[in-house]
């Protein structure tokens, strides 16, 4: 096998960016909620950081589009550095790196080419079409615990003081972020969603989407004009037979 070349491969190491929408829905069951299954749709946490990544946008799709996400995926799960100082990526993801540097060298024509272009385009809108998809399976989810709620299936209670949850705006970008803690008295969070007081929902994730590591569990949300509030859930795991949701309301600034 082929020696990976550092240089033959795209520099787009960044930090996870935390979701809008994460790609495990999580479903209700007479036992309670059972881990959802992202299939497919799990590329589209992958491919979230192209909004901001030209990188991954170029090869995310073509020819090398498949090993690219699962390097990339890898890399992800192994971040930081060894007792050396080397990259954990470097060793856990070598494979990956190696077929990757093929595929780039064997293609190298494709990605400078205007083929490449097209590709993005498809890819972009297959992409948005997923997210769609996704969105449309969270609001599903949401809506039968909201349901349930309403119909006192489901007890919901404040968070405890010491794992409140925080709620940051930016009333210029119109963009904010929740985040919470994956452990409250011993139990960990299964999911989380966010609706505003117009009752859409802005966000939802699981807790494998959300886990940023040493920052928390994040969800990162967008804020219309009209929004002035917005209601935080949270479901943590529980011995309990009862679904126990924790819930925070909290006002968003204008200024």
């Amino acid at each position: 096998m082929a020696e990976a070349n550092p240089q033959q491969l795209p520099n787009i190491r960044r930090r996870k960016r935390p979701p809008t929408f994460g790609s495990t829905v999580p479903s209700m069951t007479k036992r309670g909620l059972k881990p959802g299954i992202g299939g497919d749709l799990a590329t589209v946490v992958v491919d979230d950081r192209e909004e901001d990544c030209p990188m991954c946008k170029k090869f995310g799709s073509g020819p090398c589009g498949g090993i690219f996400k699962q390097w990339l995926k890898c890399t992800d799960k192994h971040p930081g550095k060894d007792a050396a100082g080397e990259p954990l990526h470097l060793t856990h993801c070598l494979d990956f790196a190696e077929k990757l540097g093929e595929c780039l060298d064997t293609h190298s024509v494709h990605y400078s080419s205007k083929d490449n272009e097209e590709d993005t385009k498809q890819h972009q809108k297959s992409q948005s079409q997923d997210a769609n998809t996704l969105k449309a399976a969270w609001c599903e989810f949401v809506s039968e615990m909201e349901d349930g709620i309403k119909a006192n299936k489901f007890t919901t209670l404040p968070f405890p003081d010491e794992n409140k949850p925080s709620m940051h705006f930016n009333p210029k970008s119109k963009t904010g972020a929740a985040i919470f803690s994956p452990d409250v008295d011993g139990a960990s969070i299964i999911t989380a969603y966010i609706i505003d007081d117009n009752s859409n929902v802005i966000a939802a994730g699981s807790k494998e989407d959300m886990d940023m590591g040493s920052f928390g569990c994040v969800l990162r949300f967008d804020i219309t004009d009209d929004v002035k509030s917005a209601t935080i859930r949270a479901i943590y795991d529980s011995d309990e037979s009862v679904v126990r949701i924790f819930t925070r309301t909290m006002l968003v600034p204008r200024s």
